[in-house]
């Protein structure tokens, strides 16, 4: 009873951090989650983000690009796709080994620091990448949002959002597939949308007094403790 207070906890923080910059629910929730119950990580949460996004979608429409969503589609397709083959492979140690990794690896394209220009190119890249890192550890926003983090923050939210509802759908599909999402998981994630819902709520009174920057330090900040400490614990199973 105690974790499931922890875990609706950390989904309405990072549900409400998606809500204000754009990103946030996976890059911050989906380690901790783990920790607590593994099994939500990655279908329920992928089901979550598809949630929320769908939401935010809905409420930035008018700032969608059409051009450019249609670029990071096609790269989306090409990163959930190799995710997808890849997690067909992994037994459990290595796909904790394989989160850690790639939570690291979002976590450093973060902090780089660059503002690449939003072009079709960008947009393959940074799109397939978020879809690789989406399917396999549902914390797929920090490539798109990289490329993002230059434009104004109705933008960023309307793109990133239309572009991961596409992401998620395609990848809880592939998931299902290969045979890493069952029914179950929907069980679990019909439990997190409350908290998925009052995080989308908060959102809205958040936004209004909030230092973004201090915010997404914290993501990072926990982000990178968190994957640290799941390949540790990976490399001990490897090794025992």
């Amino acid at each position: 009873m105690l974790s499931l207070f922890f875990i609706y906890l950390i989904l309405i923080v990072g549900a409400c951090l998606q809500g204000v910059i754009g990103f946030g629910l996976g890059l911050l929730s989906a380690p901790l989650v783990y920790f607590l119950m593994p099994e939500l990580v990655p279908a329920p949460m992928i089901l979550n983000a598809l949630l929320l996004t769908s939401l935010l979608s809905v409420k930035h429409r008018a700032e969608i690009d059409i051009r450019h969503t249609g670029f990071s589609v096609f790269g989306g397709t090409i990163g959930v796709l190799i995710a997808g083959t890849v997690m067909f492979y992994l037994d459990s140690a290595q796909y904790q080994l394989l989160f850690g990794v790639s939570i690291l690896i979002a976590v450093g394209l973060s902090v780089m620091g660059m503002t690449p220009k939003v072009s079709a190119f960008t947009n393959i890249i940074a799109s397939s990448l978020s879809g690789f890192l989406g399917t396999t550890t549902s914390a797929g926003g920090a490539p798109m949002g990289l490329l993002y983090q230059s434009a104004e923050q109705s933008r960023i939210k309307a793109n990133l959002s239309v572009f991961f509802v596409y992401i998620n759908l395609f990848g809880i599909f592939v998931l299902w597939w290969t045979g890493r999402a069952t029914e179950k998981d929907f069980t679990l994630f019909l439990k997190c949308i409350p908290a998925i819902l009052i995080g989308w709520g908060l959102s809205y009174f958040v936004s209004q007094n909030i230092n973004e920057n201090r915010i997404r330090q914290l993501i990072l900040l926990v982000a990178s403790c968190s994957a640290l400490v799941l390949i540790m614990a990976a490399t001990f199973s490897v090794t025992k």
